[in-house]
């Protein structure tokens, strides 16, 4: 049995909801109970990198800088469902309280967001 190459893909997901968006508050448990099962049940597994990593980036909204703490998840995801993980993103903008989520496919950087249907 052959199977297509999979690519190496990272997000990060904040420790607090973004505080002009939603609240501000540390992220639920209940929030990254979804997120796991989400990802075992559409992609088999994935991987929680160690320790938090800190960053900062301008609101797009604000144009203020923005600091933040965030997990590091991997997942190797086949071409042909990356639409699947861009759509997982894009639900966990609305759970995880986020205006978007940085995602890095096989070093390609982008930023998924929420889109109103």
């Amino acid at each position: 049995m052959t199977q297509s190459p999979l690519l190496e893909c990272s997000f990060f997901i904040p420790l607090c909801r973004d505080a002009n968006l939603s609240d501000g508050m540390l992220q639920s448990i209940e929030a990254w109970d979804w997120l796991d099962h989400e990802m075992f049940f559409n992609f088999d597994g994935g991987t929680i990198a160690p320790g938090e990593y800190e960053g900062f980036y301008r609101d797009p909204d604000t144009h203020e800088r923005v600091f933040d703490k965030s997990r590091k998840f991997l997942v190797a995801v086949q071409a042909s469902r990356l639409h699947e993980l861009r759509a997982l993103l894009a639900a966990a903008c609305v759970i995880f309280g986020q205006k978007c989520i940085y995602l890095c496919v096989a070093g390609q950087v982008e930023f998924v967001a929420y889109e109103l249907p």
